[in-house]
């Protein structure tokens, strides 16, 4: 590979997808009545069943950023090998995991690897349409472009990705602060089913 392209588990990639890119993925944590789960594993078939029926039956499930140690370790080893690279983040404006992650990876390149090009985006996206943008940018890769060509091409396209969702039960958006606890009532009582989407900002 010219260049390695990493990215987070909240882009939603299946592991065929991964392994076609040779992508690298930080895998964000969760943690279920004291015990943490990974939600990314390489090399496993990710399968959050357990943890959507675990929700459903009204677990409290934190979630945590990616932990700095698996962060350092994937990326030494890309710039160790005399790759660049480019990370792709989840949406600063929803988590703290592309602000978290941008400033150690630029210190540890700095620090370390001052040779070394490393770039980081924020998708201001998360699920699929971080994922397509992740996908976009391999396929530049493969078409040729370089890492100062593709990373400028995500800056300037992040923002053609549009998110619209709905959800069922909007008491997750409740616990997660998204919504006060009145409006979510209210809005169930009445059956209300928002349809949600992702502004400019990478705001909900």
């Amino acid at each position: 590979m010219p260049f390695a392209i990493i990215t987070d588990s909240s882009a939603n990639l299946p592991e065929a997808t991964i392994e076609h890119y040779g992508l690298h993925v930080f895998g964000l944590v969760f943690n279920i009545d004291g015990e943490v789960h990974r939600s990314y594993i390489k090399g496993s078939i990710t399968d959050l069943k357990q943890f959507y029926t675990m929700l459903r039956e009204g677990k409290v499930i934190t979630t945590s950023l990616p932990s700095l140690t698996e962060v350092e370790a994937i990326v030494r080893g890309v710039l160790e090998s005399g790759q660049d690279a480019i990370y792709i983040g989840f949406d600063s404006a929803l988590s703290g995991t592309y602000e978290n992650t941008s400033r150690f990876l630029y210190s540890l390149r700095d620090a370390d690897f001052p040779d070394r090009k490393l770039y980081c985006v924020d998708s201001l996206g998360a699920a699929l349409g971080q994922g397509l943008l992740v996908i976009e940018a391999c396929r530049k890769r493969e078409a040729g472009d370089s890492v100062d060509q593709v990373a400028a091409w995500a800056e300037a396209n992040r923002q053609r990705f549009a998110h619209w969702f709905t959800v069922d039960d909007l008491s997750y958006l409740q616990r997660g602060g998204r919504l006060s606890k009145g409006v979510a009532i209210a809005a169930t009582l009445l059956n209300i089913k928002p349809v949600l989407h992702v502004d400019e900002e990478g705001r909900l």
